[in-house]
């Protein structure tokens, strides 16, 4: 990674920090327990972004991603504004710092590892653009000996944590309309990468399971 796009992105991660704290109720939700290991899970998970995820080659099976992507975007937009907005504004249906909010900071700390895990394991092929990289190879250690999709599920845990953490019905909703968009993402990627790797994928294929151990 080029280190003006890591400044940018450390950046990035410093100001949506900062947004977030703010719209959700400034030194108030900040001196609060779970506000502040909320910050730090949202600081900590963007800076793993900056290191472990590389923006890739552009490549032919990523035009058809372009409209994700966008969405993507719009997604990430309702989650710094919009679900802090809420958890300071609304006291309900979900009761805010109760025993569901600290099982949302878990799920999205327990998120943060999987994605590292799945980082450290693909060692620099991790990519936002889909597309096969240079010198790519096919990945079976770490959590990919189990699971062939282990970064997209740490998202899905990471914004459904991120929704329970703030009590927010936003932050939930955004992670039930993103999970059919990395479904898609799924589809496409399983379908290049079969036509890279041939029967070498399919019986990888055999062996794991795309997102939930032995069910999915």
């Amino acid at each position: 990674m080029g280190i003006v796009r890591l400044v940018g992105l450390l950046i990035f991660t410093a100001i949506t920090t900062s947004i977030i704290a703010v719209l959700a109720g400034g030194r108030a939700f900040v001196s609060q327990p779970l506000g502040g290991i909320f910050l730090s899970l949202w600081f900590v998970w963007w800076v793993a972004i900056a290191l472990g995820r590389q923006r890739g080659r552009a490549s032919s099976y990523d035009r058809s991603q372009r409209g994700i992507f966008a969405l993507g975007i719009l997604a990430l937009a309702v989650l710094v504004v919009l679900v802090p907005w809420e958890h300071a504004r609304f006291d309900g249906p979900l009761p805010r710092n109760g025993f569901i909010s600290w099982i949302g900071a878990a799920l999205f700390g327990a998120g943060i590892a999987l994605q590292v895990a799945a980082f450290w394991s693909l060692r620099g092929m991790y990519t936002s653009r889909l597309g096969i990289q240079e010198r790519h190879r096919l990945v079976t250690n770490g959590p990919y000996r189990w699971l062939r999709h282990p970064g997209y599920l740490s998202n899905v845990m990471c914004l459904g944590g991120i929704g329970l953490a703030m009590s927010s019905l936003i932050g939930l909703g955004v992670t039930l309309l993103v999970v059919p968009l990395i479904l898609a993402r799924i589809e496409k990627e399983e379908a290049m990468l079969v036509v890279e790797f041939g029967d070498v994928y399919r019986a990888y294929q055999k062996r794991t399971s795309r997102l939930i151990p032995g069910l999915y």
